[in-house]
């Protein structure tokens, strides 16, 4: 049997393992980087490189130590440095004596290569793609139910192990209507779990590189941390409104970058690549939606994400909106971001009381 290794974006490898079925082949995937494969890319690769290079890279030598034959990463345009990744990986692969092959998935296109060396039939390949897409709604709809739900639990730990119990069952799912019943026990099955109504957590939104957002091995678990301090989170890399962006700009001609560049007018002009232009805007739109904070999650020397941070502090600043700057690299400490995760809600909290408590003088004041 032939397998192709798929890159860590947390719980969408789950569908993308049902893409890669398409083409006839069986998916070699886990939804986090492990710490033995992460130790593999930093030994690897060069020191300067960012973090998500050297953990690809890492997983594609532990494929290829498995018998993996084949693997795909995403590239990128513009100036974010993943546009040469790809070649990059590929070229210390075969310095390591390695065989894997490494297709492109994106913007130098997905289909004319993978598919003309595997060449699918149409039936064969097109089935399983709107299977995949329509596994990938259902994880954003568990990602969304679970950050809502997570900060409000009565008893912690509800919310995962039914997040992982639905999780387990898409992934052995085989056919659509198998994951269409799953997808109608997404709600019920949140609406079960005992929760404070009472309770009105903090609400923060989460931007940065896809790989932190997604990978909980590199954000060192964030979403978990931030729920279970009592913060209902929203995590501004979901793949299906991604499709939903490329469908709309390859059908009908509607670039979501146009609109973006409307919400950060005042701030930024120009496209630096990667998701950066996405994490202004996201934190602009954020505090106007009167969200009480932002967390920006980098990688040490990611030029996009780098080059946006003076902007979020202006944006920090124009819309009194606290920001919180999370750089990460190979040395990065779970207890330390932990750390500063809760000194951060701490902060949230004093401001929203001292905001309720200003409100309340206001209205005494004008009786």
């Amino acid at each position: 049997m032939t397998y192709m290794a798929i890159p860590n974006i947390g719980n969408y490898t789950i569908a993308l393992a049902t893409a890669v079925e398409s083409l006839g082949i069986k998916a070699w995937a886990s939804t986090a980087t492990t710490p033995e494969a992460l130790k593999l890319g930093i030994e690897a690769a060069p020191e300067s490189v960012c973090l998500p290079l050297k953990a690809h890279l890492g997983h594609f030598i532990e494929a290829d130590r498995a018998g993996v034959e084949y693997a795909f990463m995403i590239n990128s345009v513009g100036t974010c440095r993943l546009r040469y990744y790809r070649h990059m990986i590929d070229q210390i692969l075969k310095d390591l004596g390695l065989k894997i092959k490494i297709f492109g998935l994106g913007f130098d296109g997905f289909k004319p290569p993978i598919v003309r060396h595997f060449a699918p039939g149409p039936i064969t390949f097109i089935k399983p793609l709107f299977h995949t897409v329509l596994k990938i709604k259902v994880i954003d709809e568990l990602e969304v139910a679970a950050w809502r739900t997570r900060p409000i639990e009565i008893t912690p730990g509800d919310t995962t192990r039914i997040m992982n119990k639905l999780l387990v069952e898409l992934s052995e799912s085989k056919t659509m209507a198998e994951t269409r019943s799953i997808r109608k026990k997404v709600a019920g099955s949140f609406a079960d779990i005992p929760v404070d109504k009472e309770k009105q957590p903090l609400k923060v939104g989460l931007v940065g590189e896809i790989s932190f957002l997604r990978d909980k091995c590199l954000n060192k678990n964030i979403e978990y941390i931030l729920g279970s301090q009592g913060i209902e989170l929203k995590n501004f890399f979901l793949l299906g409104e991604e499709l939903e962006n490329i469908t709309r700009i390859i059908f009908l001609n509607q670039s979501r970058r146009k609109s973006l560049f409307r919400i950060t007018d005042r701030y930024l002009q120009n496209s630096v690549g990667g998701h950066a232009l996405d994490s202004v805007a996201n934190s602009i739109h954020c505090a106007d939606e009167g969200y009480d904070g932002m967390i920006h999650l980098c990688p040490s020397g990611c030029m996009p994400e780098v080059s946006v941070r003076p902007i979020l502090k202006r944006v920090s600043k124009d819309k009194d909106i606290p920001i919180l700057e999370m750089s990460y690299d190979e040395h990065t400490c779970g207890v330390g971001i932990a750390t500063r995760l809760e000194a951060f809600a701490d902060v949230l909290m004093e401001r929203r009381k001292c905001g309720a408590a200003a409100f309340r003088r206001e209205k005494a004041r004008r009786g």
